[in-house]
């Protein structure tokens, strides 16, 4: 590994501003992943030391309930926190594989190309990491202005401790060393392909069987809650994590189709090169949407929230309970949004420097800059919608066995559904529009680089 060590610092200089950039990007990623999954992490510790060492009646009462609900809460979020990680770690691919194949090509080895990989990603990660925990700690004041079981959390409860922060600051470079890792396969396998830029293969329809699976499994789990409350609880915190990962399969699949049909019907330049790219790389466009997507499911999993509070009559604990669960869930759709608009922005950012040579010949050539700003809002704006609204569909079709008509009706509910969906869209549309200034960046550089 000494020449992989040796050569690391040289590669890295060696991207130029680009990858400066790129660099900037995932630790900047990386540190959101680490203070809001450390927060994240916090509360539920919090709430366990709460039912373990009850203060008052509530909590004695309420406690487990709590803990339940927050490991609800950590589920829910721990996809999208998982997908902006896996975000960072992907900038800048493309170009880094050119520049790892010409070196495969050159009589580089497997090992030594999969180590620069790993010293590259593993470097981003402890830097982010180490960044995010000092987020982590500014935003502890926000988090104990927010009351649950009657007061609010003092920061010694939200400290997680050293031990905590060391397995963090492991974790953190093991998700990048691994999602760098896995983008390396046809680089280690095939540099002749990655450098003649032939295309990866399409996206099977089996995605579609196994999530329909993951799904269905979802929804008996729902029917048989209330008969096995005890076992069946964790079960459903398991199989809404699989909906999850089922949804993150399918997303890709189902872009591919549509890319086809907007192929089809394209009558413009833009409609046409939007659908060419669509269908090109359907992980690239659900890398923008997917974190919206998957925020868009939480929204919809918790519509069914301002119903429950409204209907809690009855003595104080189970109203105080209500009330908390309507805080709780504003808090995690706020959270899952904002990683859905970082996730949008960076993976934009990305797809702009990844297609930079591209970008710079069809310039040359004479295709304005806004042809490009059509480009883009055309690939995102259809697929941005749809992957709101149905994954919000999704999970209120999923979550009817648990609370039937309430989540399809209540005007509370569709309410709170609509603001959340509309605000989120309009977060990731911004988030997508600021890679704008680095697109004319790119474009006014009069040398077409050849990575």
């Amino acid at each position: 590994m000494n020449p992989v060590l040796a050569l690391a610092p040289r590669f890295g200089r060696a991207t130029g501003r680009d990858g400066r950039t790129t660099t900037a990007l995932a630790i900047v990623a990386f540190a959101l992943t680490t203070a809001l999954a450390t927060s994240v992490l916090a509360a539920t510790l919090g709430f366990v030391e709460r039912a373990a060492h009850p203060t008052s009646g509530v909590e004695e009462r309420l406690g487990d309930t709590y803990v339940l609900l927050a490991y609800v809460a950590t589920v829910l979020l721990v996809v999208p926190l998982l997908t902006l990680g896996g975000a960072a770690a992907r900038l800048g691919v493309a170009r880094r594989n050119d520049r790892l194949a010409t070196l495969r090509l050159l009589g580089a080895t497997p090992r030594e190309v999969v180590g620069l990989t790993l010293v590259e990603t593993a470097t981003q990660g402890i830097v982010g990491a180490v960044a995010g925990t000092v987020l982590y700690v500014a935003l502890l004041p926000v988090w104990t202005s927010v009351p649950f079981l009657g007061r609010t959390f003092t920061a010694d409860e939200l400290w997680v401790g050293p031990g905590v922060l060391a397995l963090v600051w492991l974790g953190v470079p093991l998700l990048a060393v691994a999602s760098g890792a896995v983008t390396l396969r046809q680089v280690v396998v095939s540099p002749l392909g990655v450098a003649r830029r032939v295309r990866p293969p399409a996206l099977r329809a089996v995605r579609v069987v196994v999530a329909v699976v993951a799904f269905a499994g979802f929804v008996v789990v729902s029917m048989f809650l209330q008969a096995f409350a005890a076992a069946a609880a964790a079960i459903l915190i398991g199989g809404l994590a699989l909906a999850f990962a089922a949804v993150n399969a399918i997303g890709p699949w189902l872009l591919g189709v549509a890319g086809r049909r907007r192929l089809r019907r394209a009558r413009t330049p833009e409609d046409l090169l939007a659908a060419r790219r669509l269908l090109d790389d359907p992980r690239a466009v659900w890398r923008v949407v997917g974190g919206l997507s998957l925020a868009s499911f939480v929204a919809g999993a918790l519509a069914v929230v301002p119903v429950l509070a409204e209907q809690s009559a009855g003595d104080a604990d189970t109203r105080l309970l209500m009330q908390d669960i309507l805080t709780g869930a504003l808090l995690t759709l706020l959270i899952a949004f904002l990683l859905a608009a970082a996730s949008a922005g960076i993976a934009q950012a990305a797809s702009v420097l990844d297609r930079r040579r591209e970008l710079a010949l069809a310039h040359l050539a004479g295709v304005p800059t806004e042809l490009f700003d059509a480009v883009r809002r055309r690939e995102v704006l259809g697929p941005v919608l749809a992957a709101s609204v149905g994954s919000a569909g999704l999970a209120l079709a999923l979550f009817f066995p648990l609370f039937g008509l309430a989540a399809l009706t209540a005007p509370q509910g569709l309410l709170l559904l609509a603001v959340s969906l509309g605000a989120g869209v309009l977060l990731v549309l911004a988030a997508t529009e600021s890679s704008r200034p680095l697109l004319r960046r790119v474009l006014a550089d009069p040398v077409v680089r050849a990575d």
